[in-house]
């Protein structure tokens, strides 16, 4: 099977020759192609190059878009910070308040330069990749792009003391998330990618998760022009997890598979996809038998034995640049080894 049948397959619950397989690899691609990231994170040639090494490296059933948010926080006036082994991250952000939101003009999804940055890339990667392997773009679900302008700690004592004001920035971010997020489908993109860290019982209780985000996903979600699925950004995200289902396009949800993945699915219900599998940062510091050790536990425990909507991936943010090439293999090797004949 090719990787869009593959994955058309799982989403249907069909049968398949292989389980899939979405390592999050936006920043391997440079390591594996020595490209600096000032050049990765701006020239959208160089970020497809980097995508085609490490699809010809590991065969990723999906390849990602840029994982790059700080540029978008960029992309609204927010100072970012390179790194030489790290994505840009948000140095300052570009205001302080409520007022400067009222007053903040949204990006031009059609000029800026940022965002024409994940635009391109996503339209290289999908014209190179063809029917062949299905493109994701990643972006912050609409209640995690406030941080990445006004700081954590703004966003929040807006969510917490301020609601009216926080409805107003949601319904703002909510205006350039639909819009970005259609551009991105237009550019090839198969699904949308949105990571919603403050949606996290890590993060924030559950009458606000209830009461104000839930309602801004479902407004977003319901107005995006392709499937999504919802990631856990690292946080735990299984105990506002029955506050996040239902949402429309939402065909899928990524989380920590030390959460016990036999009561998500039974939240989530049998329809969504379930992705699961080692951290990003697990994987960099264990050796290649511990990682498919790992992979095939989880492959081979008796409820995912039998879940034909599930897909092996790694989680957290990016998969960290020193973590060497063998263990990522494991990975594939796992899936190789344990199979799976879609009964």
């Amino acid at each position: 099977m090719k990787s869009s049948e593959r994955i058309l397959a799982t989403l249907e619950g069909k049968p398949v020759d292989r389980r899939a397989f979405i390592p999050v690899l936006s920043l391997y691609g440079a390591r594996l192609t020595d490209c600096p990231l000032d050049r990765y994170y701006s020239d959208p040639a160089a970020y497809c190059a980097g995508q085609i090494a490490v699809h010809k490296e590991f065969k990723p059933d999906m390849l990602l878009g840029p994982f790059a948010f700080a540029l978008i926080g960029a992309a609204f006036g927010s100072e970012v910070k390179l790194s030489t082994v790290q994505p840009p991250n948000v140095r300052r952000p570009a205001i302080a308040s409520l007022a400067g939101w009222d007053a903040l003009v949204l990006p031009d999804v059609e000029a800026n330069h940022h965002l024409l940055y994940f635009r391109d890339a996503i339209r290289i990667m999908a014209n190179t990749f063809g029917n062949e392997v299905p493109v994701a773009a990643c972006l912050p679900a609409p209640i995690d792009i406030p941080a990445l302008v006004m700081g954590m700690e703004g966003w929040l004592e807006l969510v917490l003391f301020d609601r009216p004001g926080a409805e107003r920035v949601l319904e703002k971010v909510n205006t350039f998330l639909i819009r970005f997020a259609n551009c991105l489908f237009s550019e090839g993109a198969m699904v949308a990618v949105l990571p919603c860290g403050y949606a996290s019982p890590a993060v924030l209780n559950r009458e606000p998760v209830a009461s104000l985000l839930r309602p801004a996903l479902e407004q977003a979600l319901g107005q995006l022009d392709g499937p999504s699925v919802l990631h856990h950004c690292g946080a735990p995200l299984l105990g506002h997890l029955d506050i996040l289902t239902g949402l429309p396009s939402a065909i899928g949800y990524a989380l920590n598979y030390d959460e016990n993945l036999a009561r998500i699915r039974q939240i989530l219900g049998p329809a969504p996809v379930l992705l699961s599998g080692p951290l990003g940062t697990s994987v960099a510091e264990m050796d290649a038998a511990q990682v498919k050790e790992v992979c095939r536990t989880i492959l081979q425990e008796r409820d995912r034995a039998k879940d034909k909507r599930f897909i092996l991936a790694t989680l957290g943010a990016d998969v960290p640049w020193h973590t060497p090439p063998e263990n990522l293999q494991a990975m594939g090797e796992a899936l190789a080894e344990v199979g799976w004949n879609g009964a």
